[in-house]
């Protein structure tokens, strides 16, 4: 049994208003998102890996400083809602193995990327196999897929196995990495979101896992959830037990909850769902999503 502390969640809900540099040395930011270096025409820049958004997003100050031009609009589905946003054209884009040309990026808040560059979303992480290391000082990377069998010596890692979602190269993804998961003997869906600092669960998941009220040291930290355009929504955070996942159970996970939209754009709206965060990720020492062959493998 895996128990994700109250503290670790309190930490990261009171960590969306502080202050600081935006990424730490261990290669998260600064409430725990995976970050991962990224040229951007011919510009070092950081961004985090954020495996629930269907596009790619750049901070729209950068528009300017590095000549992107406007590509037209989009409507971007996020926690928030069905969100109008501008796109603009990078000629290359470079991270690890992920090297894209004529690139294109939804447009951002500074404020709700919570001070990074952008955001690698499936359009381009489709395909590739993302291990992150949300512990320790060896930071994140992006890699070409292939077998990753155990060892006789390697602990057992469990691994759960996922329908790769969809994406021509520079189109949007269409799906999220979907997992099957149990609640208090329930059937439901967990979405792998590396883009959130904490899990957020859905009304029906709540009832289903009986969760109760988590009262918070300040009371208005916490309280809202935010997207990359700045937009935010209402929550409430609760704590939640039982909750089985590749053979794994998790107690005391410290959560969300809320009528949001993402759940219902994914038709989940009405079924226990949850939205997995680096929160729960980063009880393990590495995680590897590996993208082509739909496979997420844990280990502690």
């Amino acid at each position: 049994m895996i128990a994700a502390d109250r503290r670790g969640v309190l930490a990261g809900l009171i960590g969306i208003a502080a202050t600081g540099p935006a990424v730490a040395q261990d290669g998260t930011d600064r409430v725990g998102r995976s970050t991962v270096p990224v040229r951007l025409d011919g510009r070092d820049l950081m961004f985090a890996l954020d495996t629930a958004a269907t596009a790619s997003v750049v901070a729209s100050d950068l528009v300017g400083q590095l000549g992107l031009t406007p590509a037209g609009r989009t409507i971007m589905h996020t926690v928030v809602g069905a969100e109008p946003v501008e796109l603009v054209r990078a000629p290359s884009l470079v991270s690890g193995a992920l090297s894209r040309e004529g690139v294109r990026l939804a447009v951002g808040a500074r404020s709700g990327l919570i001070g990074l560059d952008g955001l690698l979303g499936l359009d381009l992480l489709a395909g590739q196999r993302v291990d992150l290391r949300l512990r320790g000082r060896r930071g994140t990377s992006i890699g070409r897929p292939r077998m990753d069998d155990d060892t006789f010596l390697q602990a057992e890692r469990p691994r759960v196995t996922f329908t790769p979602p969809p994406a021509p190269p520079g189109a949007p993804a269409r799906g999220l990495i979907t997992l099957d998961m149990m609640v208090r003997g329930r059937r439901a869906k967990g979405v792998v979101d590396t883009g959130a600092a904490v899990s957020l669960i859905n009304p029906a998941l709540a009832e289903a896992a009986q969760a109760r009220p988590l009262t918070l040291v300040d009371a208005s930290a916490g309280r809202r959830v935010q997207s990359p355009t700045g937009a935010s929504a209402a929550a409430q955070p609760m704590s939640v037990n039982s909750v089985r996942m590749g053979g794994m159970v998790m107690d005391r996970l410290g959560v969300l909850m809320g009528d949001f939209h993402i759940f219902r754009h994914l038709g989940l709206a009405e079924e226990p769902a949850m939205l997995i965060g680096v929160d729960v990720l980063g009880v393990f020492g590495r995680v590897i999503i590996d993208l082509d062959r739909g496979e997420l493998i844990l280990e502690i």
